[in-house]
């Protein structure tokens, strides 16, 4: 994906953060206590391979302001190619006003490459940056930007995801994350949770 579109894409996030800033007004909260799975598609542009695959994940929280992460994929790519990540993290988040929150998350990663009987073992880091949204009590949107640093190989991506909530505790929804070098998306069944223990 070439620069001036992640570019004019972080721009985009920045307006939509602006649109969603003065539309949402619902009564409802984000939520941070839950889990999640479904299916991942990922297309890296430059080496033009792509595979697709389960992830999974969850977050606990903690503190009603702080929570836990944890964060599993498994894809199948072209040429007899498997990659597996998992990422464990922590995040931060703080509402800006009533059904929108600021959310800072940073997480490790461990990062698995196997092609043929050859595998490549790596880990990283990741820090993202973003925002939760309630539109209404069922509609969620968020949109952030993330950092990541593999094996002193760096990226960094845009991702725009919603939920909307069919009942109270369960939800379906997407992701997109965009970067120069690849393209992932994610389609997703969360139930959330009450944490059945917290910090205050």
């Amino acid at each position: 994906m070439p620069t001036r579109f992640k570019h004019a894409a972080g721009t985009l996030i920045a307006a939509t953060t602006l649109v969603w800033s003065a539309f949402a007004q619902a009564a409802a909260e984000p939520r941070y206590t839950y889990v999640e799975g479904g299916y991942t598609n990922v297309e890296y542009d430059d080496i033009d391979v792509d595979g697709d695959g389960l992830a999974l994940g969850g977050s606990y929280a903690l503190h009603r302001n702080v929570h836990l992460l944890a964060d599993y994929q498994d894809v199948d790519l072209d040429g007899n190619a498997d990659a597996n990540a998992l990422a464990l993290g922590v995040g931060v988040n703080f509402p800006l006003r009533q059904g929108l929150d600021f959310v800072g998350r940073l997480r490790w990663i461990n990062q698995e490459i196997e092609v043929g009987s050859q595998s490549n073992d790596e880990d990283g880091y990741a820090f993202e940056a973003g925002i939760r949204a309630m539109i209404n009590p069922q509609l969620e949107l968020d949109g952030s930007i993330r950092y990541v640093d593999i094996d002193d190989e760096d990226d960094t991506s845009i991702v725009i995801g919603g939920l909307y909530e069919l009942t109270a505790n369960f939800a379906l929804g997407g992701d997109i994350e965009l970067s120069d070098d690849y393209t992932a998306i994610f389609l997703k069944a969360r139930y959330y949770v009450s944490a059945p223990w917290q910090l205050r």
